[in-house]
């Protein structure tokens, strides 16, 4: 399991926490030090720019930091650049900084639990169903984009079934089975969906146009956990133009809250099938 984005992102906080408690500035941090600014460091301490171990030393050394504080820093950091599973493939030139972010904290997440308000979650989605999920989105990509994307989402699922498997909880509003679109594409979707639902590790529930306004939240959520790291979670919430992420106690305390609500008013996993079935039933 790849954890470099996990550890970037501590690292980050762990820097930003020491250079706070200490009353210091990015400036401060960097003043007189070679290669380092306060835009790099912020960049850094953001968990949007990867630091090499020496170069991490060398801070650490101009900033005089030692001891236990030191060690839990520099365990935090490996040397030469992270390795994620994407880079190897032809579209890796098309995934942003901010995907590849998520894609990460994906890949070393042990729980995840996911809300799409009118698709079935990335992580469910067939290539073809997928394939017309991304192209009508707002980000105006080619042809060869959606392409890459849409096999993107599937090279993702291996995390249903790659062991240590993820757990999953994920919901999707009602008005996901209404939307029109390719019935055979629907219908293939479908029967996956009923497919991967029975995984030991996945639980699916549908969250029915009946419950009201108060069970359907305005956009798409996830919540990721990772057990015996010092992040409580990570949550990203939909957006034009992609997924914004938030890393706050106090936003996953109420990504926690969301969706024990979405619980509340969803089928069951088992109830959730039935209805996908009858679903089926009337495309075919």
């Amino acid at each position: 399991m790849d954890r470099s984005t996990l550890r970037r992102i501590q690292l980050g906080e762990e820097l930003r926490a020491w250079r706070v408690e200490n009353n210091r500035t990015q400036t401060d941090m960097t003043t007189g030090l070679k290669g380092w600014n306060p835009a790099r460091l912020s960049r850094v301490e953001h968990g949007k720019l990867p630091v090499s171990a020496a170069d991490l030393a060398r801070l650490l050394d101009h900033c005089g930091i030692s001891g236990a504080d030191r060690a839990e820093l520099e365990n935090l950091v490996g040397d030469g650049p992270s390795k994620n599973w994407w880079q190897d493939h032809e579209f890796a030139d098309t995934i942003s900084a901010a995907f590849a972010e998520f894609l990460g904290l994906e890949a070393a997440a042990t729980d995840l639990w996911e809300y799409f308000p009118s698709a079935f979650p990335g992580l469910l989605q067939t290539e073809g169903y997928a394939r017309e999920v991304i192209a009508a989105g707002l980000d105006g990509l080619s042809e060869d984009q959606n392409e890459a994307a849409a096999e993107v989402r599937v090279l993702r699922q291996r995390r249903l079934t790659d062991e240590p498997r993820i757990n999953l909880e994920l919901y999707f509003g009602e008005v996901t089975l209404l939307v029109g679109g390719d019935r055979e594409v629907l219908a293939g979707q479908i029967r996956h969906a009923i497919e991967v639902a029975q995984y030991p590790n996945v639980a699916l529930r549908l969250v029915p146009l009946s419950a009201g306004r108060h069970a359907i939240l305005s956009s798409g959520l996830s919540l990721m956990r990772f057990p015996g790291e010092p992040i409580e979670g990570f949550v990203f919430i939909e957006a034009v133009g992609g997924m914004l992420p938030r890393r706050s106690g106090r936003d996953v305390r109420r990504a926690e809250r969301a969706f024990a609500r979405l619980k509340r008013y969803s089928l069951s996993p088992e109830d959730t099938i039935a209805a996908l079935e009858h679903k089926l039933e009337e495309l075919t």
